[in-house]
This record gives C-alpha cells, structure tokens and sequence, in this order.
C-alpha cells in the first residue's frame, strides 16, 4: 500500500508538522506500506525524514514564490506569510507550485491513500488532482480558526472537502465544529485524538538533587498562548518564591524583540533560547520540574502531553481537548493543573478586563505544583503508567486500521 503525506508547512515546529512527522515514522514500523510526503519548506532546513527520493519539497523565499512559507496560524515559530495577508497573484502561484508538486508525485509515486493535513486549501487542491484516490484528512483546528475568522477565503478556496473519504478529529468536540463550519457528513468523521512519541519524551533515567524548580514554557511567543501573562504570573511568583527559575523556548522574531526584552526587564531567573527539534527540547525538558501552557487556543495541547511523558508536572489552560485526552486519572493525580481561561474572542483572543484575574490564577496553579515539586520530584509511578497509554503506538496502530478498512 502506497501512503502520500500532505502537509502545506514545515514537518516540524507546531503541532500539526510534528503529528504529521510523527505517523510517518509509526508507519516505518509496517513493512506493507511504502510512503512519500509533500511539504513546504525553505533553503533554512535540511529536512530528512523518508529519504530525498520520497520527499517532495515546495521552497518558498525563491523566485518563484518570493515569501516566506504561509503557516496555518498567523504566528508561527518561524518566518512566516499570513493566509488571510496574502495577494490574488501570491495565492495562484501557491497553488500553481502544490498542484504541479502533487500532479508530479501522482506520476512518479501513484499512492493508494493520501493523509492530509488541515480542512483547507491544500486539501482541497488534493481531492482535486487525487480524485479517483482515497484521501483521509487530519484536522488541527488552525484550520478551523482560519475557517471562521475568514469564511470569504474558505468559500473561495476550499471547495472540495465533500470528496474526503474520512475526517480525522483531535477530540470528540472538535467533531461538532467539523460538521458546523464544513457542514461535512458527521458519519465520516472520526475522533482518532493523538500520541506523544516516547522514543523521545521519556521521563528523566534519575533524580538530581537540586534546591531551586524550574519551570519551562515552549512554544510561540505570542498574545494567543497567553505569553505576556505568564511572565507577569512568574514576576509575582518571584515575591514567594527567590529559587524559581523560568525557560522561555522559542523563536524571537525581529518585531516582537522589543516588547518581549521590555516585558521581562527587571525580572530575575528568566532564560530565553530556542531548540532546534524535538529531540533537544525532550533533553531539555527532563531537566526542569513544571511545564506552563497558558494558551488561550489549542486544539489538544499536545505539547503539555509530552512534558508529562517527560516527567514534568504541568500547569495548563482548561483547554477541552486536553482534558478529554488524559481522562480521569491524570486529570485527577495532581500531575496536572488547570487554570480557567478568561473570557475569549475572535478566537483566540482574551478579554484585556480579566487578565490580572487569569494571571493570579496562574500563580496559584505554579504555586501549588512548586509546593508538590518540593515534596517529590518523580511524577507517580502508576501516573507514569497511565501517560505511556497516550503515546504514538496505539495511535498509530488505530490509523492504519483505518486506511486499511478504506
């Protein structure tokens, strides 16, 4: 069975690119199945994940598409063009660059199933050219976001999401916002959720001994992930606290550099740094004590997962997929704490009244697992058990059930 991967993005950096990598290597586990993969990409990355011969490539920054990679949120951790930003001339040589790509792998590689990511118009671009072909698509809600915020260009663009054999959601209530924003058919949509990869996030081999926690953010450094507040949350916890450290991991871009060096002045224990993959954050990950997700927007959260599966106790958002994901015992074990979000809009963004309530929140969540980090280090031995059950191998064992029975 011949399987293509479409992502219209990097294969690395967000959610969406590290699921996408994710399940190719779970498939490299079925000797029945050979893969190839389409993404987008730039002359910064040296991408190796199949082979050059099974991976194609769309470059942007070049003559024929002179912008940065168009990512499926505005913000991402990495030069970016904004969908709803882009030029009627920008998005007919988009689609000019994938649709040649995906007509080129049709001939060369000829797949029996196609897994695409997001509900939008790459998706739609495949279910055109792939039409005598199964096609699964996977939605990240980014796709959902876009959809909602800018129903003109969903109108315009994606046209063609009637022909998906299957929709693969991240939660059971992403399934109602499917069926309510594409008005596609309920039946065909499946809740398959996530995994974290353990072969990468595996909790620490040993406890060092150390006096002071360390917590740890990852991710884009923006309004939406609650960023602002969180660095407002550590300024106070500082005043309780002398030995917290905080770890900001992520990818400064150049005009956000002044309001981020203005928000941390004056504010000890603060490192910002990026990693360059998954791998090395993991490493870094197993060296601190507490994970803090304050986003105001997730589809799952996934990132919370694997520093649980790192060893870390979190501290998140009341983000429902994530809720839905870990189940009762995790959600109940005092490995994880969530915070109630404040009043949001558009999306994505939250009410700037309810802030200063939304950050003492957040310092009585940190709080309460610092107070937990010092009484114990290791995360629960039968907690730790109940994490490994969300990892990739189930997941990936679900998926290829379902392109089988397709």
């Amino acid at each position: 069975m011949k399987v293509l991967h479409v992502l219209a993005q990097l294969p690395m950096k967000t959610g969406s690119g590290v699921y996408f990598s994710n399940i190719i290597e779970g498939f490299k586990n079925f000797s029945d199945i050979e893969q190839a993969c389409l993404y987008g990409t730039n002359s910064d990355y040296d991408i190796d994940i199949l082979g050059k011969d099974k991976q194609y490539e769309v470059y942007f920054e070049t003559d024929n598409l002179p912008f940065s990679i168009v990512g499926m949120s505005d913000i991402m951790p990495y030069r970016n063009t904004v969908y709803s930003e882009m030029t009627e001339e920008m998005i007919f040589h988009w689609k000019k660059s994938f649709t040649e790509k995906l007509i080129k792998i049709k001939e060369e590689f000829n797949p029996d199933i196609i897994i695409t990511h997001h509900l939008w118009m790459l998706t739609s671009i495949v279910c055109e050219v792939f039409n005598d072909k199964k096609i699964v698509a996977i939605c990240h809600n980014t796709d959902i976001r876009q959809a909602e915020k800018h129903n003109n260009m969903k109108d315009k663009y994606v046209t063609n999401l009637d022909k998906l054999d299957k929709v693969l959601s991240l939660s059971n209530n992403q399934i109602d916002d499917i069926v309510k924003v594409y008005n596609y058919d309920r039946l065909k949509i499946q809740n398959i959720g996530a995994g974290y990869n353990d072969k990468v996030f595996y909790p620490p081999k040993e406890q060092f001994e150390k006096n002071n926690v360390e917590l740890i953010y990852a991710g884009k450094f923006d309004e939406s992930k609650g960023f602002y507040e969180l660095i407002k949350a550590f300024k106070q916890l500082q005043d309780i606290h002398n030995d917290v450290t905080l770890d900001l991991i992520g990818n400064v871009k150049d005009e956000d550099k002044e309001k981020i060096e203005n928000s941390i002045k004056n504010i000890k224990n603060i490192s910002i740094y990026n990693v360059s993959n998954q791998k090395e954050l993991a490493d870094v990950m197993r060296t601190k004590d507490i994970f803090v997700l304050p986003s105001y927007f997730e589809g799952l959260g996934l990132i919370a997962v694997e520093a649980l599966g790192s060893g870390l106790r979190a501290v998140t958002t009341d983000i429902a997929g994530l809720i839905e994901f870990l189940g009762e015992k995790i959600n109940n074990s005092e490995v994880i704490e969530y915070v109630k979000m404040p009043t949001i809009y558009d999306t994505d963004k939250a009410v700037e009244e309810e802030k200063p309530y939304f950050i003492n929140r957040l310092v009585e969540a940190i709080n309460t697992q610092i107070i937990r980090t010092r009484k114990e280090r290791s995360l629960p031995e039968n907690i730790v058990i109940e994490i490994e059950k969300h990892s990739w191998n189930e997941k990936i064992k679900e998926l290829y059930n379902i392109i089988n029975s397709l």
